[in-house]
């Protein structure tokens, strides 16, 4: 490959190279590019909670099930709803519990995330049949709307603990009329699920979050928006001095590839990308540092069996 770097940049010590890469590696995270497909979760879910809250005191509540690939947006949509609402909401409420499931995969484990996620003391402390009422009375002195449990596909580590995880849910929060769930997880989430049809049947929603797809016109559309925001981000945020293109065919195709379709994956190839660019003292990304990216971050996680950047390159 062809030196591409500014001489004056060449003369850089390594410590002050650290330092102005590593600062605009923070301001490219702090980015915040609207993502049409994880909007949509937010209104869903927003939606499940909003036709609830009128409902007959302890009068059983539904649900919803997202699940989706991993590095397709799940929990950056429930956090991102979660601040939403906790800033129109009255100090010390939790409208949205965000209840990351333990990888304990177990119905002990259950009351102490919950716990956990709503800032309890010890929250680990007593029987789990002390923990429980302990968790429900803290959730309704928060006002909890709606409850999130993430990552619920580590229930199925222990496929015997998988059915009571998830029955323990439905008796204890959705029955009781604590609030409506919402199961999000990666596919082995779905086969927990599946494992408990009188809890399915109370799922009144499916959400979807599935990976954009280059042959679907609306996909390949949301695909190329999503591109021209976080390139036009990068420039407004002060990180690259100028626009990189990355909505042209000929570089989004390549993105689309190494990234199967995932927003997680898509920028952090763009991250890895502008880190290359700004070393090397260029003003925006090219061809080059997005190759690079890609053999960095995707190749040896074995997201991608060749670099398409590459293959351009060879055609």
């Amino acid at each position: 490959m062809t030196d591409r770097s500014s001489p004056v940049l060449r003369q850089e010590t390594p410590a002050s190279a650290a330092t102005r890469v590593g600062k605009a590696k923070a301001s490219f995270d702090a980015i915040r590019v609207d993502y049409p497909p994880q909007t949509a979760v937010m209104a869903a879910l927003d939606e499940m909670r909003i036709a609830a809250l009128d409902r007959s005191e302890h009068s059983s509540c539904g649900g919803a099930m997202l699940v989706a690939p991993h590095g397709c947006g799940k929990t950056e949509s429930i956090v991102a709803l979660r601040r939403v609402l906790e800033a129109a909401a009255d100090e010390g409420c939790k409208p949205l519990l965000h209840v990351e499931t333990a990888g304990a995969g177990t119905t002990d484990s259950l009351p102490t995330s919950i716990l956990q996620a709503l800032g309890a003391a010890r929250p680990d402390v007593g029987t789990e049949k002390a923990r429980w009422p302990r968790a429900i009375a803290e959730m309704r002195r928060s006002g909890v709307q709606i409850v999130v449990f993430d990552e619920f596909n580590r229930a199925a580590r222990r496929p015997l603990m998988s059915r009571p995880m998830a029955t323990a849910i439905r008796e204890k929060i959705m029955d009781a009329g604590v609030a409506p769930v919402a199961f999000v997880g990666s596919e082995d989430a779905g086969s927990v699920l599946a494992q408990v049809p009188e809890l399915m049947e109370r799922l009144d929603d499916d959400i979807d979050l599935s990976p954009l797809r280059w042959d679907t016109r609306g996909d390949r559309a949301l695909f190329l928006s999503f591109l021209a925001d976080l390139d036009q981000a990068m420039v407004d945020a002060g990180i690259l001095a100028c626009l990189s293109g990355l909505a042209d065919e000929g570089i989004a195709r390549p993105i689309w590839e190494a990234s199967a379709g995932r927003v997680r994956r898509i920028c952090k190839i763009v991250r890895a990308a502008m880190a290359v660019a700004l070393h090397d003292g260029r003003a925006s990304i090219d061809h080059g540092d997005l190759a690079e990216a890609v053999d960095s971050y995707c190749i040896p996680r074995d997201f991608c069996s060749s670099n398409p950047f590459a293959r351009q390159r060879v055609q």
